[in-house]
């Protein structure tokens, strides 16, 4: 048998004829609820004909889709995943393409590119899917945030808003003011609420105007409309007694739309709910970004066509990131990231990781 030996750069593992055989990633796992660590892993040097191989730069986490499967809040889901452990986290990745499977792929060796990947130091893309480039001399660690973005664009995609309609978006996490952010784009009027003022000061220097705290929504509301209520109230959260709250605060004939996905269980009298949604003709949206098909087709917009869109404004700064971002960390400071992302709303909001600090 030949030995091996570690090149201490790439850390891929070669024999003596320089042959590519082994590739060891570093790799956030959450190896029980509440607790998350780096774990070095083998990564296969073979690429199927979709794939491209990935050098992680900056991996982005969500607070609420990730947060959930740290805290085992994940278990409490009706239906889909039962709460396995350990298990991997992370679908936010922007990193440098070093290889690819075939040539008929969204992007090339050499490309800069956001991916649905997890966060690693290395990972292999589907890049028919989701590999699409970015542009090199944008900073990275701002870059990558269009992928939580992405998450609320379907808000705006999935609602008829026109320009100077009533939009309340409750929840400003990076969803909510992302969401709040295309809305105001598309030309509505648009009124965000959260608990804690230090996401409402955030949401500001993001250029949204109209922000109140949650226990003074009632109030605000209807100062704003002229006790009409909200055209539109996007619930950025997923939390069921928070959508009780966003109907109460819909116009008749109007849209909630469901940007959250709700996990917890929850025990309150719905009635009144559901009798306002009867009586005001109001509709209830889902608007989970997977409904929409990856690619164009003759009928639909796309995942895809989104995020090039997503790229280019965050470029141009027609979406503002920089505020959002108070956590950039090295990956082995991930314990007090997600806790932190979990358990100190007025501290935490938007946390990246750099993986040039392994």
């Amino acid at each position: 048998m030949q030995p091996e030996n570690l090149c201490p750069v790439t850390k891929y593992r070669y024999n003596r004829t320089k042959r590519l055989v082994i590739m060891k990633t570093q790799q956030l796992i959450i190896a029980e609820p509440e607790t998350i660590e780096i774990q070095e892993m083998d990564l296969d040097e073979n690429l199927e004909s979709h794939q491209a191989l990935i050098r992680t730069e900056y991996s982005i986490v969500s607070a609420g889709t990730e947060g959930a499967g740290f805290t085992g809040l994940v278990k409490e889901m009706p239906y889909g995943d039962a709460g396995q452990y350990p298990r991997t986290t992370g679908y936010g990745n922007l990193g440098e393409v070093i290889e690819v499977g075939s040539t008929n792929l969204m992007c090339k060796t050499g490309d800069r590119v956001l991916s649905f990947s997890q966060h690693a130091s290395h990972v292999k893309a589907d890049a028919t899917r989701m590999a699409l480039p970015v542009p090199l001399d944008f900073p990275g660690e701002k870059m990558v945030f269009a992928r939580m973005a992405g998450v609320s664009i379907s808000a705006l995609r999935s609602s008829t808003v026109q320009p100077g309609d009533t939009v309340l978006i409750i929840g400003m996490g990076l969803v909510g003011i992302f969401a709040a952010q295309l809305f105001m784009m598309a030309g509505a009027d648009v009124m965000v609420c959260d608990l804690s003022e230090y996401r409402l000061q955030r949401a500001r220097e993001c250029g949204i105007k109209r922000t109140v705290q949650s226990q003074d929504l009632n109030e605000a509301v209807d100062d704003w409309t002229a006790g009409n209520k909200a055209r539109i109230v996007v619930e950025a959260i997923g939390i069921s007694e928070v959508i009780h709250q966003a109907v109460a605060q819909t116009a008749r004939y109007g849209e909630v739309i469901l940007l959250g996905s709700p996990r917890a269980s929850a025990t309150f009298d719905v009635t009144p709910m559901l009798l306002r949604i009867h009586l005001e003709a109001i509709r209830v949206i889902g608007s989970l970004e997977w409904r929409w098909p990856i690619h164009e087709t003759d009928r639909t917009r796309d995942i895809v066509n989104n995020y090039r869109m997503i790229i280019d404004w965050i470029a141009t700064e027609k979406l503002q990131v920089s505020p959002l971002l108070d956590q950039l960390a090295s990956p082995t400071d991930c314990q007090r990231i997600y806790s932190g992302l979990t358990e100190k709303r007025e501290d935490y909001l938007g946390a990246v990781f750099d993986w040039s600090q392994i």
